[in-house]
């Protein structure tokens, strides 16, 4: 347990460098583009490769790889069994990813018409959306490529290249802004151009990492049982393990019918909650998996009971925490970080509110990171595949309903009450099959954390109140230490409560921490 959370903190590190550097970005999209056409242009067409980019570098891929490549990996037939599977998946996903990319190039203009059908009546966003959308695309190759080299790290235990690769993405689109968009025509296409030249760096980076195992060559894929095996796996994990990010998809959709913004305040607010989900619960997924895939395998149930209640207990610790620091301190944090230019008070509004409803499901998005992880560890993808669909189900009925009288922000609402019901769905199956069963620790220090986030509640509510008072008025640096301040505070209360009711003790938060 001791490596598994000296794992997380490494990958939590990398991964919170790389969500920093995410919003100095979007800090620079907000003031060079607000919530205009362009803006909303560009996040319609940056949708669906962001969304293979979360799914695969974050969870679907390594659902199906790691189980396999971890059998290979232990119990190898010979010594070229290995290199031989990775050959064989890498020219595989090439040839599927490069084919992909070629019908949806041609089929933009149809793929735009189904991810914004809002934009039909808008010319202007709708032929902005397709040609944004033409150069993007082909980023799908190489960030596919690039979460194949990072599981195959991952299943070594080599976590670090994998979670620094997205801070290359998010360098690339701040250097794009800076020096492509006074040589192309908007501020949206040198993002666009951006990306693809982000995609292309990740992926020599973790090419070159995976070069301390294994040397791919790329050649026919043939089609034997260990790669049957994989899609078998890998077709339902796609939608199994990226239900959340389907919702936001769904949500860009139904939120294309709305007045122009409401896309770009999805896709702030998102931002902003995907930071605790990607820097906890995306960190404590991809560590976990190996882990527990390698303990099943070696039926050494003691180990697989202890690692799965160590995880929830460590998921409730950490997302309570943030999300009643989002939910709470949205309105500050909007407008410290993206107020100014073309981003108005109107646009903070808006994008607080939707982030305060994304924060109620925060807590069930981290759990659903362990909780999906059991089931892929022990070769299951089917069943998450199928509490997925009722989530999904759930998200559209629940946006369609709310839509009308809370714009976006019921958008927002609906995707984390989707959230809740699929984590207690992911749960239930694992409870009915005997394979979680909750120890006297976890049980005795879940209550104890609902107890902290509830006094950390009154305390974050107070404060918030005395410091913000006159957000207005005060100048942006004087706002950002308020908030650095609150962050403090928080912290220091938290933690402290944590110690005084022992859920966590000294020795053990050392150890965690130690290097």
């Amino acid at each position: 347990m001791k490596s598994l959370f000296r794992s997380f903190f490494t990958v939590s590190f990398y991964t919170f460098l790389s969500r920093v550097l995410g919003f100095i970005r979007d800090i620079l999209i907000a003031r060079y583009l607000g919530s205009t056409v362009i803006a909303d242009a560009f996040f319609v067409a940056f949708r669906i490769p962001n969304f293979f980019r979360r799914v695969l570098a974050e969870g679907a891929y390594s659902a199906a790889l790691i189980p396999v490549f971890s059998g290979v990996v232990l119990n190898p037939k010979d010594e070229r069994e290995a290199s031989d599977f990775v050959e064989n998946t890498t020219s595989m996903l090439l040839f599927a990813t490069v084919i992909l990319t070629i019908l949806f190039f041609f089929g933009m203009p149809y793929i735009i018409q189904v991810l914004a059908p809002g934009f039909t009546d808008n010319k202007e966003a709708y032929e902005l959306a397709v040609h944004f959308g033409k150069i993007i695309f082909p980023y799908i190759i190489f960030i596919s490529l690039a979460a194949h080299f990072a599981s195959i790290n991952n299943v070594h235990e080599r976590f670090a290249a994998g979670a620094f690769a997205p801070a290359i993405l998010n360098i690339s689109f701040i250097l794009s802004l800076f020096f492509l968009t006074p040589f192309v025509t908007t501020a949206g296409h040198a993002l666009s151009y951006g990306v693809l030249i982000g995609g292309i760096l990740q992926f020599l980076y973790l090419y070159r990492a995976v070069l301390n195992f294994y040397r791919p060559r790329i050649r026919i894929p043939v089609l034997n049982e260990k790669l049957k095996k994989f899609f078998k796996l890998f077709l339902p994990g796609v939608f199994g393990s990226g239900v959340i990010q389907l919702n936001i998809v769904i949500g860009t959709i139904i939120a294309s019918f709305l007045p122009v913004g409401a896309i770009s305040h999805i896709y702030y607010a998102d931002r902003l909650n995907q930071l605790p989900l990607a820097i906890f619960g995306i960190a404590l997924g991809i560590v976990l998996l190996p882990s527990l895939s390698k303990a099943i395998k070696q039926s050494d149930q003691e180990t697989t009971n202890n690692i799965q209640n160590r995880s929830i207990e460590f998921s409730l610790l950490i997302s309570l925490p943030s999300a009643i620091g989002l939910f709470i301190l949205a309105e500050p944090i909007i407008h410290i970080l993206f107020e100014r230019g073309a981003f108005v008070a109107e646009d903070t509004l808006y994008t607080a509110k939707v982030l305060s409803y994304f924060a109620l499901g925060l807590p069930a998005y981290i759990i659903i990171k362990v909780l999906v992880s059991c089931f892929f560890a022990r070769e299951d993808t089917k069943t998450p595949l199928y509490i997925s669909i009722v989530s999904v189900i759930t998200n559209v009925v629940l946006s369609l309903l709310l839509i009308g009288s809370m714009r976006e922000m019921g958008i927002a609402l609906a995707t984390a009450i989707s959230a809740w019901i699929n984590a207690l769905l992911l749960y239930v199956f694992l409870y009915t099959r005997n394979l979680i069963q909750f120890d006297d620790i976890l049980v005795k220090n879940s209550f104890k954390i609902f107890i902290n986030s509830t006094i950390l509640f009154v305390a974050i509510y107070v404060l918030n109140g005395a410091l913000f008072n006159n957000i207005i008025e005060n100048s942006v640096l004087v706002n950002s230490g308020l908030l650095l301040l609150m962050i403090f505070l928080a912290i220091i209360i938290y933690f402290a409560l944590v110690i005084v009711l022992k859920v966590l003790t000294i020795n053990q938060l050392r150890e965690y921490l130690k290097k």
